[in-house]
This record gives C-alpha cells, sequence and structure tokens, in this order.
C-alpha cells in the first residue's frame, strides 16, 4: 500500500486547524461571579454578561501565530511537487503543546506568552539610560492566578547532542592550544553550561524579581519547564547509549528550582475545551440572610417613585414629570446695553441638568411600572420574611457613613414624604419599632411592612470588631473581593466623613448644607468612590450580600478584581472555579434599579 506523503505534516495541519477553530471562543473554565442582577437592562439569557473580563491576554497572539503555520502547511501541502521535497519546519509541535499546556493548567489563567523582566528595576534604568530594552524572558502560560508559570521546550536529542559536540569541539581546540603562547583566548567553558540550563536560569531570576502574593507574603512563582521530546533515558530505542549530560541537565535544572515534566501531554489528560462562552453554574444565586445596604439603596427606599401610585400609561407617566411652570417660562436675560445673555446650557428654555433629572424621574417610574423596587426585594426575600425559626429571618444593616449620607442628601433634596421616610429608617431619637413602620409606609401604594426593613441595623465605624460574626471561611469571592477593596482603599487618601450628627435640617433656598457636602467625593477611579468601595468591602468582609444600585461600580470593581489577577495580588483556591467553593450559592452583589429622589431645585 503506498503511503501518504509527508503524514505527519498532514497530522499536525489538521490539529492546529481544530485548535485554531477552538480558541475562536475560549474562554477559561469559569463561573460567573456571584452577582445577582435584578436590574431592567439584565439579560436573563445572557449566562456570560458579567465574564467579558474574562478573555486572557495572549490568546489572540496564539491563534495568529498559528494561524500563520497552517498557511505554511496548507501551501506546502497543496503543491503536488512537495510530495518529492523534504518536510518543512514548522512551529506546530510547539504551538499545540502550549495550547494542551492552557487547557491542563491549574485555575485561574492569567495570560499566555508573557515576557518577564529579569529584573525591572534595573532594566528600567537601562532602558532609561541607553534607549534599550530590559532583558526579559517568555513564559508560555501564566496559570494559577500568577503563581505557576509554565514554559515549553521542544528540543530534541540531536539538537542537545550537536549542542554538546560543539562543547566538546571547544574543549579539544582549548587543551591543543594550552602550549601556544600566540593562543586566543578560548571559547571553552569552564563550567558545565547549555541553551537549556540558561533557559531554566533566566525564568528562575525572573520569577525571583516578579513575586506575587502567596500564601506566606510575597513569594516567587514555581517555574515548570515542559521538554516534549528530550529523552533522558540511559539507553536510546535503538539500544545506543544516551549522553549522560541530559540527564545530568534535567538534574541540574531540578535542583535550582525548576519543575521539570518530561513528554509531551498524554491524550486522556487534556480535557475537552469548553465550547461556551462560561461554565454557568447550576447553583440558583440567593441572597444571604443578613443584607448589606449601601448609601444608594437607601435613597431608593426612601423615593417617593418607589411608593407613589403608578400611572394609568405610559402618557401619563411622561406628563407627571413635566417640570413646574416657573422653569417652563424661561425668558433671556437683557443687559443695560439691550444685548441678550443666553442661558447656558439649555434645552427649549429648560437647563440640561433640569432636563436629565426628569427623564431619570420618567424612566425610573416606568420600571415601577414593570416590577417595583419594592416587590422585587420581597419576592427575593420571601422565604426568610416569616420564616418559623427568627435566626432565618432576613436583616438589614448598614453602616453609619451610608446612613449620614443618606440623611444629608434627602435633608437637601428631599420632599415632605421622602423625609419622614427617611426619618422613620434612621430617628433622631428612640422611637418603637411600630411608630416608625407607620411613619415609613405612609402614603405608600403597598401595604405596611411589606418588606420588614425597620429596623436597620448599623455595625459601628472601622476599626471596631462587626457586630455579628459571619462563618469562616467565607467562600472564595467573597476573600477576593475583600482583599481588591482594602488594596484599593489602604492606596487612597481618607475620604471626608460626615458629621456624626444624622439629624434632618430641612433647606427651604435650595442651597447646599454644610460646606463639606459640596466636596467632590475623592475618587478611586472614574466608577468607584470609597465610600462605594467600603460598602462592597463591609459586605465581603462579613460573607454578606451588598444590595446596591449602581451597576457601574460593579463592573468596575470586577475590573479591579481581573487587575489583581492578572498582577499576582489575588490568592485563590486551585479548586475556586467550583461554584460551591467559589460563591457556595450567596450572591455577594445585589443589583437593582436606581431611584431617584423625585424633587426640582
Amino acid at each position: 500500500m503506498a503511503t501518504i506523503p509527508h503524514a505527519e505534516l498532514r497530522s499536525l495541519y489538521k490539529k492546529l486547524q481544530s485548535v485554531y477553530d477552538a480558541l475562536l471562543n475560549f474562554r477559561p473554565l469559569a463561573d460567573s461571579p456571584p452577582i445577582l442582577d435584578s436590574s431592567v437592562d439584565a439579560d436573563p439569557n445572557d449566562d456570560g454578561q458579567w465574564l467579558r473580563h474574562e478573555n486572557i491576554p495572549g490568546i489572540k497572539k496564539l491563534r495568529e501565530s498559528i494561524k500563520f503555520d497552517i498557511d505554511l502547511l496548507e501551501k506546502f501541502l497543496s503543491d503536488p511537487a512537495s510530495d518529492h521535497e523534504p518536510p518543512i519546519s514548522t512551529h506546530a509541535p510547539y504551538l499545540l503543546a502550549v495550547y494542551s499546556e492552557i487547557l491542563c493548567a491549574p485555575p485561574s489563567l492569567v495570560s499566555v506568552f508573557k515576557f518577564l523582566h529579569l529584573n525591572p528595576s534595573d532594566g528600567q534604568d537601562r532602558r532609561e539610560r541607553k534607549g534599550r530594552r530590559a532583558p526579559s524572558t517568555k513564559v508560555d502560560v501564566v496559570a494559577d492566578g500568577g503563581r505557576r508559570w509554565i514554559r515549553i521546550n521542544t528540543i530534541k536529542n540531536a539538537g542537545i547532542q550537536a549542542e554538546l559536540r560543539e562543547i566538546d569541539s571547544y574543549l579539544t581546540d582549548s587543551e591543543s592550544d594550552s602550549d601556544d603562547p600566540d593562543r586566543r583566548p578560548s571559547l571553552a567553558q569552564t563550567e558545565f553550561d547549555n541553551s537549556i540550563l540558561q533557559m531554566g536560569r533566566a525564568l528562575i531570576e525572573a520569577a525571583n524579581s516578579n513575586p506575587v502574593e502567596g500564601l506566606n507574603g510575597l513569594e516567587p512563582p514555581r517555574v515548570t519547564l515542559r521538554l516534549t521530546r528530550l529523552d533522558v533515558s540511559p539507553r536510546r530505542p535503538n539500544g545506543e547509549p544516551n549522553d549522560p549530560r541530559i540527564a545530568h541537565t534535567v538534574q541540574l535544572l531540578r535542583d535550582m528550582g525548576v519543575d521539570i515534566e518530561l513528554g509531551e501531554r498524554p491524550e486522556n489528560e487534556i480535557p475537552i475545551p469548553n465550547k461556551t462562552s462560561s461554565s454557568s453554574s447550576t447553583i440558583p444565586l440567593e441572597p444571604t440572610r443578613q443584607i448589606n445596604l449601601d448609601l444608594s439603596v437607601l435613597v431608593a427606599l426612601v423615593s417617593d417613585l418607589t411608593h407613589s401610585p403608578l400611572p394609568s400609561s405610559v402618557e401619563e407617566a411622561h406628563a407627571r414629570f413635566l417640570p413646574p411652570q416657573r422653569y417652563r417660562e424661561w425668558k433671556p436675560l437683557e443687559r443695560k446695553d439691550q444685548s441678550v445673555v443666553e442661558a447656558p446650557e439649555t434645552v427649549g428654555g429648560l437647563s440640561q441638568d433640569l432636563v436629565k433629572h426628569c427623564r431619570a424621574l420618567t424612566n425610573h417610574v416606568l420600571q415601577e411600572m414593570g416590577k417595583g423596587l419594592l416587590q422585587e426585594i420581597h419576592d427575593k426575600i420571601l422565604p426568610m420574611i416569616d420564616h418559623p425559626d427568627p435566626t432565618k429571618r432576613v436583616e438589614f444593616w448598614t453602616s453609619d457613613e451610608a446612613r449620614e449620607r443618606c440623611m444629608r442628601i434627602v435633608s437637601r433634596i428631599g420632599g415632605e414624604r421622602e423625609l419622614r421616610r427617611a426619618e422613620a429608617l434612621f430617628p433622631a431619637v428612640p422611637t418603637p419599632v411600630e411608630e416608625a413602620q407607620r411613619m415609613f409606609w405612609q402614603d405608600s401604594r403597598y401595604p405596611p411592612n411589606f418588606i420588614p426593613l425597620l429596623p436597620i441595623l448599623l455595625y459601628p465605624r472601622p476599626p471596631q470588631p462587626p457586630v455579628v460574626a459571619a462563618p469562616e471561611p467565607h467562600p472564595q469571592f467573597f476573600r477576593s473581593m475583600t482583599k481588591v477593596c482594602r488594596d484599593l482603599l489602604a492606596h487612597e487618601p481618607a475620604s471626608q466623613l460626615l458629621p456624626a450628627n444624622g439629624r434632618l435640617h430641612r433647606r427651604t433656598d435650595g442651597a447646599p448644607g454644610d460646606a463639606d457636602a459640596r466636596q467632590p467625593p475623592v475618587k478611586i477611579n472614574s466608577r468607584l468612590s470609597p465610600h462605594a468601595v467600603k460598602s462592597m468591602m463591609r459586605g465581603s468582609e462579613l460573607g454578606w450580600t451588598t444590595l446596591t444600585t449602581t451597576k457601574s461600580s460593579v463592573k468596575a470593581l470586577l475590573r479591579e478584581i481581573k487587575a489583581a489577577r492578572l498582577t499576582g495580588r489575588l490568592v485563590e483556591d486551585s479548586d475556586a472555579q467550583d461554584p460551591e467553593t467559589a460563591h457556595g450559592g450567596a450572591a455577594a452583589l445585589w443589583i437593582v434599579d436606581p431611584r431617584n429622589l423625585q424633587c426640582f431645585v
């Protein structure tokens, strides 16, 4: 039977094509973060909506490299003349080995084809002085949250033996010229070395120069070198003795701290790649018994939009929030010289801020017409509302800072009913719970105590310990979230705290309250303020669900968690991708739609 020309190349070509297709929609085997999204724009059919930040740097580069070799092999194999030519060189064995390591690497996968500086600080100085790139080494796969570096080397015995023969030639030349007074400096080694040892030393040096957060503080990543085609056995398959320096090379690598893996990955060890954008958890997310309320939710709870009777139609909803007549009767101002002074930023005679505010109110009441904020909360916590066991009934908690900020906002721009509800949630003087409930639910379209908000419990300011200790250990995502929040706050100046007095003082002139209320918050980044980070951190520290209306802050926090993973600042369990370990079914964050205070300023 006639043999197929270049059967090995054709097999590699098919494998490359298969891997190239698989990488097109490759995502790491990770579950969605435990976020319960009850907002209007949440897509119930999009299981991966919170996973878009999980794309792995370097995957695109790997696909491009594979495509280059696919095109090269396709051009060669499609030429009939190639049947009588020697096989061409290809990087296919290396690229396929990298892909196998990606599938087998301990989670979480951080990056592919990453270059690490051997000494970052010295490299920066060198670049500044000479304009040259600092010395670095390549890591094929960075896994285990940055704590595992994997490098592939496809050198064969023939290649390493060629290096050893060259070393032998230098040694021979050095010995023969030892008595020649005019001989040039010898290239012979003073100690045993070769390209594999050089690669190992560079990896160890880079690892020591780029420590990551570990269980015991900063520590260098573990380095794994997979030698896919190197045979270190005493004898070759044909029975001839193998060069003992090959086995000695491997031993020296192990002595310097490199984990050595020999041979290609067996097929039965390589998992089937995930074909979906995420491996969605089958465990339904539920809020915890204790629910942490952030500032945005406190404002939404007292808003008239949350409690007022609903419009009977969309048209009525739009008409409800037409600006008062005094705003619509806008006239240009005139100077003494009769020239017209145009009002800045106006639309149809209305200020841009007023138009924006009216649109927000209309959108929020339309959301209430779909499913109200209180109805959404009620439905999610229903099993915990009247549970026969008092220790399993829902509790609502918040911080002193969130309470004070809420009181400040409502005192400045809240309506009379909104002021009353805020006073009921946070009375300035001790008030019976029954009286506070009556005040809060008065004029609401919901029945009294529709959700058992009162009393809202307060945990103290740091550094005092939490009032209620949560069980340990918390699920993985809660611990990661806590670590990232603490790091964010540690690198920011302290935010301005509101005065401890939370009493309401209604302003009738429309002016701001105290001077510090006019100060812009210290921003951690464009989407995260210190008080938002503090609220989320307090919930994650206790293992409680944080209820919020600020989806932008949640997305920003997820980006910060991703950055912490990429830079090795997170210590995450290798089994954290198991939903039971990652979140245990408890929602870390619960997003609902916002509700503005119904006012005109």
